[in-house]
């Protein structure tokens, strides 16, 4: 596999994009789609706010357009190479790449980064959208660069899934609706298969509360009552089942919200104000381990979980490190997985083909 000829299919791939009308029509509503919807919302409020209370809603704002970005992607991506391969099969063009001298890789890896190169151009045209509402305080530097990380990983991954299933099926609408089934997967049914999968992780936990004694307790010292309450009551062991969240490219730009820093001139109030950060948080909270066992002595003024981990108080959120890069390894390792079903499939000489797969 040479870069010549990988360079060769990428641009024979974009100069059929951009020479086709549809492209550039596309382009062009996806930009005044972004125009309307920040402009709108702009003007919604600072109609809507009181005076000095904008910057609470740049948060929102600015979790609006990427999740919108992303979600308009996840849409647009699966178009872009769900029917290179059978589509120019079922215009006999794909067998006269394959009687050159290209290989099969080459000829997959070329239709793959001239998919991401268009699914990124939509990326670009609202990069300076986000770059503009992250100056104006609705978000920091370090996140807006882990979600255009993760908005660029996301869609290459979504192509290469695509293009393997454009490999498989002989009709390109088959190969679009698996890929958009497989987006779906990631999408919606994450969050589902944790919900059904929390009926499977609960359990008892005892909790064991020590109240003080007002009628005995003086100003200098306080007497606790002499049998504490325990209270058995059922958790859900989150502990364990948050890792399927982690594949979701939603989630993963929550995670990387909630590690970033937080704007200085944003108040903690006006934080949950963040769909992001609220998600990652709440994931975050997920991954804290449910002990079998609590502790509240109230006598003393504190709380503490008896549990082999060690925590100290309850009134601390448990801090964890950031699973958005292990989120596209996973993305990684589905597209490659597409990439060389494809590379498989495109082989020549060819063996055994799917009925209703022609060969030129």
């Amino acid at each position: 596999m040479t870069w010549t000829g990988i360079r060769t299919i990428m641009v024979l791939e974009l100069r059929q994009r951009v020479r086709a009308t549809r492209w550039r029509v596309m382009l062009g509503i996806w930009v005044a789609v972004l125009i309307l919807l920040c402009g709108g919302l702009a003007i919604a409020v600072e109609t809507a706010s009181p005076e000095n209370a904008t910057n609470e809603y740049l948060l929102p704002l600015y979790d609006v357009v990427v999740c919108f970005v992303l979600g308009i992607g996840l849409i647009v991506a699966p178009t872009l190479s769900a029917t290179s391969i059978n589509g120019d099969r079922a215009d006999a063009t794909l067998a006269l790449l394959q009687a050159t001298a290209l290989r099969s890789q080459e000829i997959v890896v070329g239709k793959l980064l001239a998919a991401w190169v268009a699914a990124i151009a939509f990326l670009g045209v609202a990069v300076p959208f986000l770059v503009i509402l992250t100056v104006a305080g609705g978000s920091h530097w370090q996140a807006l660069v882990a979600h255009l990380v993760i908005l660029v990983f996301t869609l290459g991954a979504v192509c290469a899934i695509g293009l393997g299933f454009s490999s498989l099926t002989a009709r390109p609408s088959a190969s679009a609706v698996l890929t958009y089934i497989v987006v779906a997967a990631l999408t919606v049914g994450t969050p589902l298969a944790t919900t059904i999968a929390s009926s499977l992780v609960t359990g008892k936990q005892t909790v064991v509360t020590y109240r003080v004694d007002y009628t005995n307790s003086t100003d200098d010292k306080l007497v606790c009552r002499p049998d504490p309450d325990v209270e058995t009551r059922e958790v859900t062991r989150t502990n364990r089942i948050w890792w399927m969240l982690a594949p979701n490219p939603f989630v993963a730009l929550g995670d990387a919200t909630a590690h970033a820093p937080i704007q200085p001139a944003l108040d903690r109030h006006s934080v949950g104000n963040s769909l992001l950060m609220s998600t990652g948080l709440g994931v975050d909270s997920m991954r804290d381990p449910k002990p079998d066992r609590v502790i509240h002595n109230y006598c003393e003024g504190d709380s503490f979980y008896d549990d082999p981990f060690g925590s100290s108080t309850t009134n601390s959120r448990t801090k964890h490190l950031v699973f958005w890069p292990a989120s596209l390894v996973v993305l990684a390792a589905l597209g490659a997985g597409g990439v060389v079903v494809a590379g498989r499939r495109l082989r020549v000489p060819a063996g055994k083909l799917p009925r209703g797969v022609r060969l030129a």
